[in-house]
């Protein structure tokens, strides 16, 4: 009996573990690479694909004479990779690339694959090889309760990460305790083993490791090493992102998720920020200022006397450092709010003048929610008649390349439905100016009007007549066939993708040839069971980024609510794999295809309810719990197609286990992948689910025909 509890905790140590890791491991690959969902993709396909490949090969850990042994070994080699990993990223960052450089995508597959593979390896070789040991405890097919142990325990690090250690304390003394806590079931395992010697050393090994991981300051060492010959003055780890501001010769630098979000002393973007837009208005009282408040915005703004501005920061720890910063002056007419600008403007009834929109160009899903038509339509009802918007686009200079031509466009035709004006200012960014009152190119003239004093931004500094020609350049280059930036159809994202990519002009055929040749295989050895269970890990991991990303949209980032998301999912996970005995105990083969069939429906309930959600007149507590159902709903029954298909497996246990966990981390790493970077800025979210509904139905017919004629 205490083997088997013995056994159980391992799976459960070993779920928690994992998705510790791999949240960490994401969050360090994004900040240390300043990623977006392109790279978060990359990074969680290759973790998927070598955790599969580390199952599989666990299929013959039962060729091993001393096997137990061994799985212990692993274990206390699993307790101290992901630290030195993310440890090694860090040396890998500084050494390999070298500062200042950017990174292309060829080189974050390489470098995620290679750093990933001995975490992934291990813990999907541990999942088999512990698998394969319960039936010595118990009856029956072990892989519905292994899976489920391995998911609670996914569940539990997932709410002790998100409730806990990311508003507490850093990466590095996070891992350190999830790891001591994993040793714990390291220990729990090994005294439920015959051998004297193992039941000895192994805890005192176990303790020898707690004690080095929660005394080495692994956080000084990756600091000194990724900031090299600066001074680190903050450092604060939030849910949001990790905030650092670093001083290097008398300039201070303000880091966000490893992505420089200003440095002090940058006149020329200040007030090209600034005043590109606020010299349109004959009298601006009133001034939404989302982001780069902290930059130096704010003493621009002031010099046109407005009566209040509301600056709006999503990152309270940003509002923290404001005190930090040299230079920061934040008047009594200035509002701060900490909060979701979305959101913010969606909720209050305050009407603006002007709105800067002082925010990085859309490379993220995230950051697309504040160029897409639906913002667009709200932020207009918060404006007044004449009240000017401005946002910013990276610019080509003298040169607008197709990438940058289309996401130009789109993000131009997408304001022209809202506004009867918009314009291009082409300067150290494309600055969009939009309204329904008249604009004008000649900027230098009017500042000298007003009587504003500027340092740059006049007629000694700028050429009013290369502007406009500039000007007329860029928007020369627009075409509506772009087409219009929406929120679940994000075109600029996918243009913004493209844009970033024709920096590096690399070859991606050998990436894209691995990834292909890796789909062959995978069908090469598929079967009509686990094919199932390939296409229900597509669809959960594709949905769940499809309900994250209406949640953003809905929310904004409510990081508390997004951790009981994420619980819930791990928590439909495990009891749909656990609760298939009690609910369905006849008839396997017929409902294993009832339930691929009712995971195709589940899709189109999602499909509906995204599709109904800005249409919703309820309470925000009804709609957040409908997102916290369908990602229960579509978790649990991606965990009973996981137990059915362990039931009606044939083979040996290594075997089943091996080819169903890869089959699921497979189809979980596509659709990771191809989710956020293809069908969504593609197809967009309709025939995005609508396809995920397609794929199930087909896996179900497949399944059915395959049946007939195996006469079952």
């Amino acid at each position: 009996m205490y083997k088997r509890f013995a056994i159980y905790t391992a799976l459960f140590g070993l779920g928690f573990i994992s998705i510790s890791t791999q949240i960490y491991l994401l969050r360090e690959f994004l900040y240390v690479f300043q990623g977006n969902e392109l790279v978060f993709g990359v990074v969680l396909a290759n973790w998927m694909l070598i955790t599969g490949f580390g199952a599989f090969i666990g299929r013959f850990s039962q060729q091993m004479k001393d096997r137990e042994s061994f799985i212990l070994f692993l274990m206390i080699l699993l307790s101290v990779i992901p630290v030195l990993t993310v440890l090694k990223l860090d040396v890998w960052r500084s050494v390999v690339f070298p500062t200042g450089s950017m990174v292309g995508l060829r080189e974050i597959f390489y470098s995620s694959l290679l750093l990933q593979t001995p975490v992934c390896f291990v813990s999907g070789f541990l999942f088999t090889a512990l698998a394969s040991i319960v039936p010595k405890t118990t009856k029956g097919n072990p892989l519905g309760g292994a899976y489920a142990m391995e998911s609670l325990g996914s569940m539990v690090a997932g709410g002790l990460v998100n409730f806990i250690l990311l508003w507490t304390m850093g990466s590095f003394p996070s891992m350190s305790i999830i790891a001591v806590i994993f040793l714990g079931s390291v220990i729990i395992f090994a005294l439920a083993q015959h051998n004297f010697f193992v039941r000895i050393v192994i805890p005192l090994v176990a303790g020898a490791i707690a004690y080095g991981l929660l005394t080495i300051s692994f956080e000084g060492i990756s600091l000194m090493l990724l900031y090299e010959d600066q001074e680190v003055v903050f450092d604060q780890e939030t849910p949001y992102g990790r905030v650092i501001v670093t001083e290097q010769h008398g300039q201070q630098n303000v880091y966000e998720n490893g992505i420089l979000l200003f440095s002090s002393g940058n006149v020329i973007n200040d007030e090209e920020s600034v005043h590109f837009a606020m010299v349109q208005h004959d009298r601006p009282e009133r001034v939404l200022l989302v982001s780069g408040g902290l930059s130096g915005a704010i003493p621009q703004i002031l010099k046109y006397r407005p009566v209040r501005i509301d600056y709006v920061e999503l990152n309270p720890a940003l509002m923290v450092i404001a005190d930090t910063l040299e230079g920061i002056h934040v008047d009594s007419v200035v509002r701060l709010i900490a909060a979701d600008a979305r959101r913010y403007i969606t909720q209050t009834e305050n009407q603006y003048d002007v709105v800067l929109i002082n925010l990085p160009e859309p490379s993220t899903l995230q950051l697309n929610r504040y160029y897409t038509d639906e913002f667009f339509t709200v932020l207009k009802q918060r404006m007044h008649a004449n009240g000017i918007l401005s946002l910013s686009l990276p610019t080509g200079s003298d040169y607008v390349s197709q990438e940058a031509g289309n996401l130009n466009s789109s993000i131009y035709y997408t304001l022209k439905n809202h506004f009867r004006n918009v314009i291009i200012l082409p300067s150290g960014r494309n600055y969009f100016l939009a309204s329904d009152d008249s604009l004008s190119l000649a900027i230098p003239t009017m500042i000298c009007r007003k009587g504003i004093a500027t340092d740059y931004v006049n007629p000694y500094y700028f050429d009013e007549q290369m502007l406009q020609d500039r000007s007329r350049f860029v928007m020369g280059k627009l075409t509506e066939e772009s087409g219009i930036n929406r929120d679940f159809h994000p075109v600029a994202y996918f243009y913004q993708q493209a844009y970033w990519l024709s920096y590096f002009r690399q070859n991606y055929t050998l990436i894209g040839g691995m990834i292909f040749m890796l789909v062959v295989l995978t069908f090469l050895a598929i079967n009509r069971v686990n094919a199932g269970i390939f296409a229900a890990g597509f669809t959960t991991s594709s949905t769940e980024v499809i309900l994250l990303l209406g949640f953003q949209i809905t929310f904004g980032f409510v990081y508390q609510a997004l951790g009981v998301m994420i619980m819930v999912f791990m928590l439909g996970l495990a009891l749909g794999a656990a609760s298939r005995k009690l609910l369905f105990r006849k008839h396997p083969l017929r409902n294993y295809l009832l339930i691929q069939l009712l995971l195709a429906a589940f899709v189109i309930l999602t499909l509906l309810f995204i599709t109904l959600v800005p249409f919703l007149k309820q309470t925000d507590a009804f709609v957040f719990s409908a997102f916290l159902l369908l990602s229960f709903g579509i978790s649990y029954i991606t965990g009973l197609v996981f137990s059915f298909a362990a039931l009606i497996s044939k083979g040996g246990t290594e075997k089943v286990t091996a080819s169903n966990y890869a089959g699921d981390l497979y189809g979980s790493a596509l659709g990771a992948l191809l989710t956020g970077v293809v069908l969504l800025p593609l197809l967009g979210i309709t025939l995005s689910l609508a396809l995920l509904a397609l794929l199930n139905t087909a896996s179900a017919g497949w399944f059915f025909l395959s049946g007939r004629k195996l006469g079952n």
